[in-house]
């Protein structure tokens, strides 16, 4: 409801609003129609004879006014049909010279024609004065001045403004350059000649005119001594727009076109002011100031001309040195960027700088110069910026070729030609070429997608900013192609409607002409008749019309913009109201063809027939009296073809051009001087025709006489019913020949005078019963006279009481018909509706009695005014007597009707009363139990509240009710009794089937109520899932493994949604095939599985996700590249172990990796027992690959081991052996004792000893065994 009336105050609020600029609108009218009157009136009072309008859009239609003001405005004699009698046709040909006039002195009339004109349309009349004021005041006074002829002089200065405000082009046309460049000369003219010197800040031609202060600084500008300008500022508005008017108006001679009141609102009208303010222009004493001005800013405009000449010229010297610079493409597409980024800085002033300012549109020296520089840069960074996309790797070079065309294609300005039916055939053209262009579309979109997705070609790399750019490009090109089809297809049609319009004004102009002889204007009809009928104009218009709205809508539609929408409506409109104009003005073309065709008929039938008769008139002259009083017995004829040839040959001068015109003159001339020759001598001959005519009419009065007083006697005398209607329509017929008496009476009068005029051509025998005649039918007419206002009195008395009695009887048979039908009812009630029945019995009862009491008191009234009545012996009262009596006698047997109706109701309404209460109670408990098979809500109480309520059911109310059913058809009457059967089987049926429906509708509440419980745990799952799943690269697989396993264990929710849908199905058995309920089991079911699935997939998903291999692996790597980087060393540890010289460094290695080995030892064995704990984590293949590599690892690292055990060996071995050759070397030639020999075997032993403790310390058997062997 809040809804509703938030939208009927949004609505009130636009009505008003809609109102209140509508209201705004129309004052602006007003305002303007006051102003251009006065102005037109100020020059046609300088016409010869002087002429006024008084109200502008009626006395503008026939265009005489118009002509006059345009002959006093330039000086030139215009042709003007004028006459009293002027037809449309004849304003619309005033009008349409007018037109044309301006259009000779290359003034544009937009939307503006003369049956528009002539309708008095407002919005079209003040634009055409507002045409002629721009171009014949403001214009001339505005280059009147040296300074501002650079903005005041434009070839567009004529254009018709009248569509900016009063009116809408046919289309989007190029706008006016005059208005605006007129409006600045004059406002400039004002600054600097008045409000410049006082502070006065003039702004434009509305409110900065409101308070009158401008006013008088212009008229102190012309004359400093009649305005005190202090004064001024103390006054209020309206006193300062009073005296600023009176004193232009007195002391400068300038006319008072606006009144205070027009000035003084909120937003005065511009071209009122503008009107008005021109005026003063013819006053101004001294220009040279604003010369100055004028000159100074065009010495800055030329300035600025030649500076952005040599930036432009640099700016393109810049270019081809970028051009041809060497670089890569991104490179070269960023210095395209920075240019095109100083292009676009340029390019506002550019355009202000370049508009033209010569009075033929062209530009100046300076202007051309930087024009044509212009359009040089703007062609290079073209053809660069297309030469940059073509350079595109791949088919991103196709594309960027393409979007080049597209988006020129769309950009694309399409001028307007001179005639409409071109522009449309270009417009086809060029719709039909973009079609083509745009029809490649999605194909290149779709390319262009994929790399901007992979950023590259093929590989090859692609600038970025300039894969955005074509991003954003294609983005245009995209969202403008479909609306910018839809555009044009709606100009299309638009300009076919206008075309059509133009042929269709072109016609109408070749049909509203001075027409020539029968013979071309029978031709003109059949031309009219073949373009009209034969190429089925009205129903081509029809056709294109349609098709433009169609358009229309979906290029509303398509283009979001409000100003847009307002447009295309406002062109629709205007062009329906210019069909309607011109749909009547050609329809009327036809008419008028055949009433000039019908008045040369009848013109050349009346001169041939008058022609004839005035010759053998003529030669009859010469006849006896007898002879001429017989032959111009019927003057009167000829005198109405006379009159008929004057009324056909007047209309076609009118109608007819000059040559025919002069030759109608020539001969209406020579046939009215020989009828007026011959009428002289003959009209006395017209005397017998006159006395005949004379006979006739008196004779027509007499029998108008008689009639009506036979039929008054037979009004007043006949035998009248007394009823409301009869005295009535008596009084009627009484009021009418009351009316009639005095027309009669004249009538009676007329007929004497022509009885008078009579007297002379009739015999006095005739003459006596004429007056006989007259004497009684005056004496009869005054005794009507005086019979009709007493008889008119007393029946108007009768009628105020038989309106009552009607009335009454009328309330009194409706009363009673009411209590009949109560009383004809024998139906047993309850004690309610028995006690209202009574009350309205009574009601209707006491209403019978009162209107009964007032028949009766009118009926006396009627008696007696009867009784004393004298004019009323004819009226008869035994109808009205008849209607009381039987009035009474229904009166008497309703009150019988009533008492035994109380009786017999009174009887039957405790059985009634106990039938009511079962019955109400029987109801209560089957809507109750209705309303629980239909309750929707949580099923888990649904089933215990219905459990509990359909278990409390009880047979005995249903007993009840039957009971109480069958002791009262007992006393019903046969008729009722079927209806109450009917009752009482309906609702036994419907106990019957909620009975039947009760076990469905608890099983069904507990199929729901699993359904529930198993959704939750549905939903606890997913919800579970969808945690794994969003905490997966937080929380890592291995602990949402675990806890995967804990939440899904074996006695899970899986677990006991399995056991829902068990039981789900075992309720659904207990219900029939087709129940629903097996669907949602069903449906459930398939719900399980998908989470089931879901389920899996998801622990499969942790088993194989990788992230808790990311330790492990990390530490395998570690060993495992120690250990390749550890063979390598030992490998090099092997080949020096044989040079004695680097023992100890070797050595020293071999100990270091022995304490690295022992490091590795336990990571070694930290990746076998993460190994034993991932194996139940992760996937099996996993496990099987990552537990061959460890094993792999294990070997290689027990071979390492060995290695090292095997090279420390070969190493001390090595040494021992050379340290005994050189010992035995130095004492060969002497015998060793048995002390030298004893410290060999202890030297022996000591290096020995490093191997043996390594052995004992860990060393492995084979190391052992290597020892024992060395």
């Amino acid at each position: 409801m809040a809804h509703y009336k938030d939208v009927s105050v949004r609505k009130t609020s636009l009505n008003l609003v809609t109102g209140f600029f509508q209201y705004l609108r129309d004052e602006q009218e007003a305002v303007q129609k006051r102003t251009f009157t006065k102005w037109i009136n100020s020059h046609l009072a300088k016409h010869k004879p002087p002429l006024e309008v008084n109200d502008l859009f009626e006395d503008i239609k026939d265009g005489v006014k118009l002509l006059a003001l345009l002959e006093v405005l330039s000086g030139q004699r215009l042709p003007c049909e004028q006459g009293r009698q002027l037809k449309r046709i004849h304003w619309v040909s005033n009008i349409g010279t007018a037109l044309k006039f301006l259009e000779g002195r290359k003034i544009k009339l937009v939307n503006i024609h003369a049956t528009d004109i002539a309708d008095g349309r407002p919005s079209i009349v003040l634009g055409l004065i507002w045409t002629i004021i721009l171009y014949f005041q403001i214009e001339e006074l505005t280059s009147n001045l040296p300074a501002l002829q650079a903005l005041s002089n434009s070839n567009s200065s004529v254009d018709s403004t009248a569509s900016c405000e009063t009116g809408s082009p046919p289309m989007k046309r190029k706008v006016v350059k005059f208005q605006g460049n007129a409006k600045k000369a004059l406002l400039r003219w004002v600054q600097c000649t008045a409000a410049k010197h006082f502070g006065i800040e003039v702004k434009d031609f509305g409110p900065s005119w409101r308070d009158g202060i401008a006013f008088q600084a212009v008229v102190h500008a012309i004359r400093p001594d009649l305005v005190d300008m202090e004064e001024v500022r103390r006054r209020n508005n309206r006193e300062n727009l009073e005296e600023a008017f009176s004193l232009a108006e007195n002391e400068l001679g300038i006319p008072r076109l606006l009144d205070p009141e027009d000035v003084d609102v909120d937003k005065p009208d511009e071209k009122s002011i503008m009107t008005y303010v021109a005026q003063f222009l013819k006053h101004y004493p001294n220009p040279q100031h604003s010369e100055g001005d004028g000159q100074q800013d065009e010495r800055e405009e030329r300035k600025m001309l030649r500076e952005l000449k040599v930036f432009l010229d640099q700016l393109e010297r810049d270019l081809l040195r970028a051009q041809a610079t060497e670089g890569s493409l991104t490179d070269k597409y960023q210095a395209f960027k920075n240019f095109h980024v100083q292009y676009e800085m340029k390019k506002k002033q550019t355009d202000q700088l370049l508009q033209p300012v010569q009075k033929e549109g062209k530009l100046s020296v300076d202007q051309a110069l930087v024009k044509q520089a212009w359009d040089r840069v703007s062609a290079r960074l073209l053809d660069w910026h297309i030469h940059l996309d073509k350079s595109l790797p791949g088919p991103l070079g196709v594309i960027g070729a393409w979007l080049h065309r597209a988006e020129m294609a769309l950009r694309e300005d399409i001028p307007p030609q001179h005639v409409h039916e071109e522009t449309a055939n270009v417009l086809h053209r060029k719709l039909e070429q973009h079609k083509e262009v745009l029809k490649s579309l999605e194909s290149h979109r779709q390319t262009f997608m994929q790399i901007h997705r992979d950023r590259s070609v093929n590989g090859v790399p692609v600038p970025p900013e300039q894969l955005q750019d074509m991003a954003e490009r294609f983005n245009f090109v995209s969202t403008s192609s479909h609306s910018h089809l839809i555009k044009l297809e709606f100009w299309e049609m638009k300009y076919r409607l206008m075309a059509f319009l133009v042929l269709a004004e072109a016609k109408l102009k070749s049909w509203i002409i001075k027409y020539g002889r029968r013979e071309s204007v029978e031709l003109l009809l059949q031309s009219y008749l073949t373009f009209v009928e034969g190429h089925r104009f009205f129903e081509q218009y029809e056709i294109t019309f349609t098709a433009l709205k169609q358009a229309a809508e979906v290029y509303v539609k398509s283009d979001s913009s409000i100003d847009e929408a307002e447009g295309v409506s406002k062109f629709l409109t205007e062009t329906t109201a210019q069909w309607k104009n011109l749909a009547l003005e050609v329809r009327s073309v036809r008419s008028m063809l055949e009433e000039v065709i019908c008045n040369w008929e009848k013109y050349s039938s009346t001169v041939a027939s008058l022609q004839a008769w005035l010759e053998d008139a003529e030669q009859m002259l010469n006849k006896s009296e007898s002879a001429k009083r017989d032959f111009f017995r019927n003057i009167s004829h000829w005198i109405q073809q006379h009159m008929d040839m004057n009324d056909a040959g007047n209309f076609l001068i009118e109608t007819c051009d000059e040559t025919v015109s002069r030759d109608l003159k020539q001969q209406l001339l020579l046939l009215n001087g020989r009828w007026r020759e011959l009428f002289v001598k003959v009209k006395h001959y017209a005397r017998a025709d006159e006395v005949d005519k004379l006979r006739q009419d008196y004779q027509d009065g007499i029998n108008t006489l008689k009639m009506f007083m036979d039929a008054t006697n037979e009004k007043m005398t006949a035998p009248v019913q007394v009823s409301f209607l009869n005295v009535r329509a008596f009084v009627q017929d009484v009021e009418e020949i009351k009316h009639k008496v005095p027309a009669m009476e004249a009538a009676s009068k007329a007929a004497s005078r022509t009885a008078q005029i009579l007297t002379k051509d009739t015999p006095q025998e005739e003459i006596s019963q004429m007056m006989a005649v007259m004497a009684s039918i005056k004496e009869q007419l005054s005794k009507v006279r005086e019979r009709c206002l007493p008889l008119l009195r007393e029946s108007q008395s009768l009628l105020l009481p038989l309106e009552e009695m009607e009335r009454n009887i009328t309330g009194f048979y409706q009363a009673l018909e009411k209590a009949s039908c109560i009383t004809s009812t024998t139906d047993s009630e309850g004690p309610v509706d028995f006690k209202q029945k009574c009350q309205e019995l009574a009601t209707f009862t006491h209403s019978c009695k009162k209107c009964l009491t007032v028949i009766e008191r009118n009926h006396q009234a009627i008696q007696k005014i009867m009784s004393t009545s004298k004019t009323l012996q004819h009226m008869d009262m035994s109808l009205l007597q008849k209607r009381v009596a039987d009035l009474q006698t229904s009166s008497q047997n309703m009150i019988k009707e009533s008492t035994e109706w109380r009786k017999h109701v009174e009887a039957n309404s405790s059985l009634m009363k106990r039938f009511d209460e079962s019955r109400v109670e029987l109801e209560k408990v089957l809507k109750m139990a209705q309303n629980c098979l239909t309750e929707r809500g949580n099923p888990e109480e649904l089933l215990k509240k219905h459990t509990e309520f359909f278990g409390q059911l009880d047979q005995r109310i249903l007993n009840a009710f039957l009971k109480a059913c069958d002791e009262l058809t007992d006393i019903l009457p046969e008729q009722e009794q079927q209806s109450l059967q009917e009752t009482v089987r309906k609702l036994h049926k419907h106990w019957k089937d909620i009975q039947t429906d009760i076990p469905f509708h608890l099983l069904h509440l507990k199929v729901e109520g699993e359904r529930s419980k198993l959704m939750m745990s549905l939903q606890g799952c997913q919800a579970e899932l969808t945690r794994e799943n969003r905490h997966l690269a937080n929380m890592g697989s291995e602990r949402l493994i675990k806890e995967h396993r804990a939440f899904f264990r074996e006695k899970g929710p899986q677990s006991i949604c399995e056991k829902r849908l068990q039981l789900m199905e075992e309720l659904c058995q207990k219900l029939p095939e087709a129940d629903p309920a097996h669907q949602i089991v069903e449906t459930a079911k398939r719900d399980f599985a998908e989470v089931q699935e879901e389920i899996e997939n998801t622990h499969q998903k942790l088993m194989q996700h990788q992230d808790k291999w990311k330790e492990y692996d990390a530490r395998y790597a570690e060993l495992s590249c120690w250990l390749i980087s550890k063979e390598s060393q030992l490998r090099l540890l092997r080949n020096r172990a044989s040079d004695p010289r680097k023992y100890n460094q070797v050595k020293a290695t071999i100990t270091e990796l022995r304490n690295d080995a022992e490091l590795q030892e336990g990571n070694l064995a930290w990746l076998k027992a993460r190994m034993a704990v991932l194996i139940e984590i992760c996937a099996e293949s996993d496990a099987q690959r990552q537990g061959s590599t460890l094993s792999k690892l294990s070997a290689d690292f027990k071979g390492l081991l060995a290695s090292l055990f095997e090279t420390k060996l070969v190493l001390f071995s090595s040494v021992w052996i050379n340290k005994n050759i050189r010992t035995r070397t130095r004492r060969l030639p002497r015998y060793p004792g048995p002390g030298r020999g004893s410290r060999l075997s202890r030297d022996t032993q000591t290096s020995l000893s490093p191997d043996t403790s390594s052995s004992s310390s860990g060393g492995s058997p084979r190391r052992s065994q290597a020892s024992r062997e060395t």
